[in-house]
């Protein structure tokens, strides 16, 4: 099986059951819409986050209420897609049957301000330099050059070698990207490199960074650091637990360019590195292990195509975070873990597979899963043509591939081992090297003499 840091999954087709309830008789925004709103809503929903509209006021609201009683009345919104039957997550977004039905009556009786005096306290949400969500980041980095990205560029994998060889270990806690162009990036991962490989193809190409297409080749042994996919931003584990970056290693930077504005662009992607402190005791070091179907034979015209993949513990383990994530013909997703007395979990199950919105999901209580115990992952693909988002009509045989005309499937976790102390007491780089790795950005003009 191939490793991964933290990742995303789910499955089934079964309806939703969420929790029954009465709307709130009469409701108004100030007493019964803005709590939902500041509990669910508000997050992504303010200035300088992925949310298209502000919602933290009536004023901000009442105009979209009437597209925001359709997208919550069709479980749209909020974008939460692990399902309730899934073990309990942090950051849970399912609304309530009657938080549903309030917005509902709410829009229908007129959408009414109600007494000013009965909103609840504005929320305060802690802000970071540079727009950062986790806290203000160690270092900051990226391919010193922009990178073009061509008109005609569909599926690209681009990599980027990123020289970070420092003279002693470092413990990492969380990773961060950020695009430099949203518009035509699709996705991040970043490998801790260890073969060398993707600096040398670099060079012998004028353009900055090189094509990485083939991930069992020029990355093969390079270890995922942290992924990122649309609406994903990886949790930080519990103190004590981190991820170690020997010394002298570099990185490489794999961006996925997907262009579709049908102009030329540039982007000079960032990622952000959050490092254990020495008043922080490493006690464990966090792993990834993907539960994955590495080969599909998914036929066309096939509505509910079925694939499946399995992994043993073979050590006491506890698992944190899980996800999902498949391409466009992706349908639903499940993980199941059966331990060796019989007893079975649902990990998480995600039955509307949405391609545009891919979360780590983080457990509440971590996962405590003994030596043989059995992770299943159980996908569906729907490669018909009723599929409105199958990007190849009338349907083709799809095969696994990297390319989002192909397919993946796979789910995972990341776990420590019970039986594992470490006791390591973490340094942090100086400043000075601090800021020669994160150095100065080159700029670069397209389209322009």
């Amino acid at each position: 099986m191939k490793k991964l840091s933290t990742l995303a999954i789910a499955l089934v087709l079964t309806p939703i059951a969420f929790a029954d309830g009465d709307a709130v008789k009469h409701p108004t925004f100030s007493k019964d819409i803005a709590p939902i709103l500041q509990e669910n809503c508000q997050g992504c929903h303010r200035p300088g986050q992925i949310g298209p509209m502000p919602l933290l006021s009536y004023e901000d609201t009442r105009p979209w209420a009437k597209a925001i009683q359709k997208q919550v009345a069709s479980r749209t919104m909020p974008p939460w897609f692990a399902h309730p039957d899934s073990r309990a997550m942090k950051g849970d977004l399912n609304l309530t049957g009657q938080e549903i039905d309030t917005v509902v009556a709410w829009v229908e009786e007129g959408s009414k301000r109600g007494n000013p005096k009965d909103i609840p306290a504005p929320l305060k949400f802690e802000t970071y330099e540079g727009g950062w969500q986790l806290g203000n980041p160690d270092i900051v980095m990226s391919y010193p050059i922009p990178n073009p990205v061509g008109k005609e560029v569909d599926d690209e994998y681009r990599c980027f070698p990123i020289e970070l060889g420092l003279d002693h270990e470092v413990w990492l806690k969380g990773v961060e990207f950020k695009a430099g162009n949203s518009k035509v990036v699709h996705h991040f991962i970043l490998f801790d490199d260890t073969t060398g490989t993707i600096p040398r193809m670099d060079a012998e190409t004028p353009e900055p960074g090189c094509e990485c297409g083939q991930m069992d080749s020029a990355l093969a042994g390079s270890d995922i650091l942290q992924m990122w996919a649309p609406g994903n931003v990886a949790p930080m584990p519990a103190r004590g637990i981190a991820k170690r970056i020997k010394k002298g290693a570099n990185l490489v930077l794999q961006i996925h360019y997907h262009n579709v504005t049908g102009a030329d662009a540039v982007d000079q992607s960032e990622f952000a590195l959050h490092l254990a402190k020495p008043d922080e005791i490493i006690m464990k070091e966090m792993n990834g292990q993907l539960v994955s179907q590495w080969v599909l034979d998914i036929k066309a015209g096939d509505p509910n195509s079925e694939h499946e993949a399995r992994w043993v513990a073979n050590r006491d383990i506890t698992a944190y975070t899980t996800g999902a994530h498949m391409h466009y013909r992706g349908k639903d997703m499940g993980l199941w873990a059966t331990t060796p007395d019989g007893a079975k979990e649902t990990l998480i199950w995600v039955p509307n597979y949405d391609f545009n919105w891919q979360f780590s999901y983080e457990f509440v209580e971590p996962f405590k899963a003994p030596k043989g115990t059995e992770f299943l992952m159980v996908a569906h693909h729907d490669n018909s043509e009723n599929n409105q988002y199958n990007p190849v009509i009338p349907p083709v045989d799809v095969k696994w591939g990297l390319a989002t005309s192909d397919e993946m499937a796979f789910s995972g976790i990341s776990f420590t081992y019970d039986d594992e102390a470490l006791n390591i007491t973490p340094q942090v780089p100086s400043p000075e090297v601090i800021a020669r790795l994160q150095g100065k950005k080159q700029s670069v003009q397209v389209g322009g003499d």
